[in-house]
């Protein structure tokens, strides 16, 4: 059985640099809300793969750290921070059974990955007035992708239930059978 880690090596191995940097909406959306935040500025970009929201981050002034499992997706981040003209930290970790990195961050994010044992982390290292930024997949998109693993989707409300203490600025949770996923944007209580 092919690793995580050697599964998502050999996918990136075969990539080659982005020819421009893509941007995740929700952080886009609430730019204000990144703007806005105290220093020190630090974010979190959680299987960030080729760190494209990390180099984002950093572009807006934050002190960002890239955790992924692959290397050399990692790399190819590094790369991209360069050709944008900022700096990132990348580590290297299995998540499944790395714990994250301490906090306070102002700004944590992960999209398309899924682990419920890394939510109570995740809201536990956010900063006083830290932002949360979460997408992925839920039980929709099991209707047009039917080999996706099923533990791998949220349900309907999940979100809302595993960040309930924090304050949300922005929830799709699942309800909408027309999105196949779900996200919350949510702050830290100061």
């Amino acid at each position: 059985m092919v690793s995580d880690t050697s599964r998502w090596n050999e996918k990136y191995a075969a990539a080659s640099l982005a020819p421009a940097l893509r941007v995740e909406p929700l952080l886009e959306s609430h730019q204000q809300d990144i703007d806005a935040l105290p220093e020190p500025r630090t974010a979190l970009d959680i299987a960030a793969g080729t760190c494209h929201s990390a180099v984002y981050l950093a572009k807006c002034g934050l002190h960002a750290t890239a955790l992924d499992c692959s290397a050399v997706g990692l790399g190819l981040g590094e790369q991209l921070a360069k050709r944008e003209g900022v700096a990132i930290k990348t580590t290297t970790a299995d998540l499944t059974v790395t714990p994250l990195p301490t906090g306070p961050w102002s700004v944590i994010c992960c999209f398309r990955y899924l682990d419920r044992d890394l939510f109570p982390q995740m809201a536990a290292g956010l900063a006083p007035g830290g932002l949360l930024f979460y997408r992925t997949f839920n039980v929709h998109h099991l209707e047009k992708a039917t080999a996706f693993n099923p533990e791998y989707v949220l349900q309907p409300g999940e979100l809302a239930r595993q960040f309930s203490t924090l304050d949300v600025l922005s929830l799709s949770d699942g309800d909408d059978p027309g999105e196949n996923t779900s996200w919350i944007v949510a702050r830290q209580p100061a």
